[in-house]
């Protein structure tokens, strides 16, 4: 019976190391990174405007093609001269480099992979096409598809005196950011964007979306009554 109960006892006990080391592995898995909050303010405000240009240039009405040109291959079009001048951007290498010198290597491999390069099915199939590609026989010329979809059309001005740090949570920073949205009918929203930095091996890094559209709450509500 006493051998019983012992046995009883180291099994209980057996469990509750288990449960304390898993909790305490969990503890360490989240603890949350110390950081310098002026240096986090600082590129925050470098950052975030750097983005604002890549997220137009990927998800707005970006490049725009020169419908006028000879130069085209189905419904990609030469790049427009001016809308080039624009955005300084002049090559498609240029593109990833400012992506990845804006965005963390995780996000900005996913840009890369959907926005600069063709999106197939397991069959090989193209799901999406790339958005721009480098004429190879004009190395200097910038390919744009006329029929990109554009995800980004509301206007967005960013308040960057109203950013601040928030908190971390793991190796991710967060900071907010006031931003007014204004849609195509003239209708304004002003949102609080919450926008998550990472420090990698090359510097500070955004980490998440740092875009929003305006949000028509009518709509919804008529969805949610039917």
């Amino acid at each position: 019976m006493m051998k019983m109960m012992n046995k009883k006892i180291s099994s209980f006990l057996l469990i509750l190391v288990v449960i304390f080391n898993v909790f305490i592995c969990v503890s360490c898995a989240e603890k949350n990174r110390e950081y310098d909050e002026n240096k986090v303010l600082e590129v925050a405000k470098e950052l975030i405007p750097k983005s604002v240009l890549l997220n137009e240039l990927f998800y707005g009405y970006g490049i725009a093609p020169d419908l006028s040109s000879t130069k085209f291959n189905g419904v990609y079009y030469e790049a427009d001269y001016i809308s080039v001048l624009d955005f300084g951007i002049k090559s498609v290498d240029e593109m990833k480099t400012l992506t990845r010198e804006c965005f963390s290597f995780e996000y900005s491999e996913l840009i890369i992979r959907t926005k600069l390069s063709s999106i197939m099915d397991e069959n090989g199939t193209p799901i999406s096409l790339v958005r721009y590609y480098q004429d190879t026989a004009d190395t200097d010329v910038i390919m744009v598809n006329k029929d990109a979809d554009i995800f980004l059309k509301d206007k967005l001005e960013y308040d960057y005196n109203s950013i601040k740090v928030t908190h971390s949570k793991g190796e991710e920073v967060f900071v907010t950011i006031g931003v007014k949205v204004t849609n195509d009918e003239g209708k304004v929203q002003n949102k609080t964007l919450e926008v998550s930095l990472i420090e990698e091996s090359d510097g500070w890094r955004i980490n998440s979306p740092t875009y929003t559209t305006y949000f028509d709450r009518s709509a919804y509500d008529d969805l949610e009554n039917k």
